[in-house]
């Protein structure tokens, strides 16, 4: 499959019906598509020469004629091992499950790499700098992702929060101003308490910025730059394995690109705060 291909597919479900309905015909057979003009594209797949146009749009195309010569361009990209489609079995022994965790973990990277925006990511590094302060929002097990966050910011001398406790997540957003930023993290974007959090905080002002999935949800009504996350699914039930290895992903990138882009030097503070820890080892 290649990065278009995959962006493609994560894109649909967060579509118009017009442009969706095409969506779907260039996911299924992208082939027979790149070889037909515009209007019969639009009558072979139900859509309109309008709606196909706003979808080559949405990708950053210019026209239809630039999306085909990209689908005739683009090389796939290194397929995973076969195994990796297969849910991890009662049969497994505990090496093949290891190796099953360990596709899905990179094949998740790999797709959030694709579903990667440049200028998203440095917006929000540009945003996390220029912040007196910075706060994470999550709940479940996201909130250990925005807890891993805090942790690593808070190391630099950040002033920074994660509130574990509902309450005291309405109380911490409440008290921003535009120059904080919240950052949430929920991969479905329909989190109650989170939700509201960020709906305060936008309104008093922050800049807001989530990690979730490309889909429509309540929370992206309130977010001023979205991170989107695309993860292989290993699950059991609704249980997500591989989500918040993509949230840390993306996490540890912000995290060092901070370090990166700021300008300063944390080489003391962090030598400072390394020793502070290691008086708690037993010698």
């Amino acid at each position: 499959m290649t990065e278009l291909m995959i962006k493609i597919n994560f894109l649909i479900p967060t579509l118009p019906r017009a442009e969706k309905v095409f969506a779907q015909a260039l996911a299924e057979t992208p082939d027979t598509l790149a070889d037909m003009t515009l209007a019969e594209a639009a009558r072979e797949t139900g859509s309109s020469d309008a709606s196909i146009i706003r979808f080559c749009k949405r990708l950053g195309f210019h026209g239809y004629a630039e999306l085909k010569r990209e689908l005739e361009a683009a090389e796939p990209i290194e397929e995973e091992p076969e195994s990796f489609e297969s849910q991890v079995l009662n049969q497994d022994d505990m090496t093949s499950i290891m190796k099953k965790v360990f596709q899905s973990n990179l094949q998740t990277m790999q797709n959030t790499m694709v579903m990667a925006d440049e200028d998203s990511l440095s917006a929000v590094v540009d945003a996390l700098i220029k912040a007196e302060s910075i706060h994470f929002f999550g709940v479940g097990d996201a909130f250990a992702a925005a807890q891993f966050a805090f942790m690593k910011f808070c190391r630099l001398g950040v002033d920074c929060s994660a509130e574990s406790d509902p309450m005291m997540q309405f109380t911490r957003a409440n008290q921003l101003t535009s120059r904080d930023v919240a950052l949430a993290v929920s991969y479905e974007g329909r989190s109650k308490n989170v939700v509201q959090a960020m709906a305060i905080a936008k309104k008093r002002g922050a800049v807001t910025i989530c990690i979730t999935k490309m889909n429509k949800s309540p929370l992206l009504k309130y977010i001023d730059i979205p991170l989107f996350i695309s993860i292989s699914d290993l699950s059991v039930g609704r249980d997500k394995v591989t989500r918040r290895i993509a949230d840390q992903f993306l996490l540890d990138t912000l995290y060092l690109g901070y370090i990166a882009k700021s300008g300063q030097n944390f080489s003391k503070i962090l030598r400072k705060n390394q020793i502070a820890i290691d008086c708690n080892k037993i010698k």
